[in-house]
């Protein structure tokens, strides 16, 4: 939401109310769509039949949720790696996102991305006096901007129903964030809010944060909710004429049946009549094969258009290398490009946050933010051999730690080198140490073991 500074004035009830107002009737109509198609609550499942007696089967196929998970899982393939450049030493914000099982707060975000089309992290400082985050929802939270290139950050606005012990709503509640303080208003709807309390929130700047899934702020599968209605209304169908098929009319010539006879009929499956009698089932004819193709022609466009392969297909499971896969996966890995692009917009601005707060406090020194890297970790199949092959072809040309970076199942390529030259430190002292003795002509210090197989 982007407001001119001077046209904002002054923050009060009446505004916060307006703001809140502009939101609800912009976003969360929408907002409230994605998410249901996201659960399964797609149009399908609210179709009405065409007539009394007639099978309403109600097929849903969630591509939706697929879509969305099959991103978020390859986006984070394991934690974030932060990797600040030589001199500057980052433990300690690494330490307080570690506590925090900050992971579990990255996919959050990403997933409320690719529903929503952005996610907002709310950074707050817990009773112990450390910096922590949450995730809220985009659609009872918004962040106002002024209208400046920059688009810096006015406010960040919080809004939620306050219930009583049975789940009704008495009142509503709304948290304001400048850059000191957080505002409390409340009241019996947002038309009629008035200031509570304000606190301050120690964090320096706006600590309501706003992660955006592409430019146009779209979800990862909004653009394609017209083809996924198709393909349930395609699969409803089948199995609808699948149904009339068992259920078809009984058209007999020159044979009359009663009521009674109908019934009998029915269970005896046995007709008798004269010889020019004739009976048969109408039921119209069925095109499999028609089907099959427009319902494979839906899903392959559902996949081809969201950029999200799909991994059940029979051209994933052979044995294909590395090289073969990342080709197989281009469209999706241009896909995770862009969104991390974005992500790490607002990654920074947790970092700065974060290190603010830190530096306020005296646990670390200020760092900044451009001279640190946020390496993401995709979740793909991984040749450990080729990696290694490549790894000892570059020794000698790039830095151990950027080498050993490269390996998957390493998360601080920084303590990892650390402990390798410890390790070899130790190994060198134990090889000199023994060298030393043998000159002397004591040989080496007999160990417990060696004690043993003398005995």
């Amino acid at each position: 939401m982007i407001i001119s500074r001077e046209a904002l004035g002054e923050i009060n009830g009446a505004l916060v109310g307006r703001l809140i107002r502009r939101h609800e009737n912009k976003e969360q109509k929408r907002f409230k769509k994605l998410m249901a198609y996201y659960l399964g609550e797609q149009a399908i499942m609210h179709r009405e039949g065409k007539s009394a007696g007639l099978p309403n089967t109600k097929v849903m196929c969630n591509h939706a949720k697929y879509i969305v998970d099959m991103a978020e899982g390859y986006m984070f393939g394991g934690p974030i790696k932060y990797s600040p450049s030589k001199d500057y030493n980052i433990e300690p914000l690494k330490d307080a996102l570690a506590e925090q099982e900050i992971t579990n707060v990255d996919t959050l975000l990403c997933k409320h991305m690719g529903i929503y089309g952005k996610a907002f992290e709310l950074i707050y400082i817990n009773e112990a006096g450390k910096p922590r985050s949450c995730v809220v929802s985009p659609e009872t939270a918004f962040v106002v901007y002024d209208d400046s290139v920059a688009k810096t950050p006015i406010i960040g606005v919080r809004y939620y129903g306050k219930k009583d012990a049975d789940g009704n709503t008495v009142g509503v509640e709304a948290c304001v964030y400048d850059s000191e303080n957080c505002t409390t208003y409340s009241g019996t709807s947002y038309a009629g809010l008035s200031a509570d309390k304000t606190e301050p929130h120690y964090l320096l700047r706006v600590p309501l944060i706003e992660y955006l899934n592409n430019e146009e702020e779209q979800g990862d599968f909004e653009q394609l909710i017209s083809l996924i209605d198709a393909y349930n209304i395609l699969a409803s169908d089948r199995v609808n004429d699948k149904e009339q098929f068992v259920d078809a009319f009984l058209f007999l010539r020159g044979v009359e049946v009663d009521t009674e006879e109908a019934k009998k009929l029915k269970i005896e499956k046995i007709l008798h009549g004269p010889t020019d009698a004739d009976a048969k089932y109408l039921s119209k004819v069925l095109s499999e094969a028609d089907m099959s193709v427009l319902r494979g022609e839906l899903k392959e466009d559902i996949h081809r258009l969201s950029l999200v392969p799909d991994l059940s297909d029979v051209e994933f499971g052979s044995n294909l290398s590395g090289v073969a896969i990342k080709y197989k996966l281009f469209g999706f890995d241009q896909k995770a490009d862009n969104k991390e692009k974005y992500f790490k917009i607002s990654l920074r601005q947790r970092f700065e946050i974060y290190v603010e707060y830190l530096s306020f406090k005296q646990i670390m020194a200020r760092v900044p933010s451009h001279k640190v890297d946020f390496d993401f970790c995709r979740n793909l199949p991984e040749n450990l051999l080729e990696i290694s092959q490549m790894i000892m072809n570059l020794k000698g040309t790039v830095s151990d730690e950027t080498l050993i970076a490269q390996i998957p199942f390493i998360t601080d390529a920084k303590e990892e080198r650390d402990l390798m030259m410890q390790q070899q430190e130790q190994e060198s002292a134990g090889r000199v140490k023994e060298q030393e003795l043998f000159m002397k002509g004591t040989g080496y210090d007999k160990g417990e073991d060696d004690l043993d197989d003398e005995k």
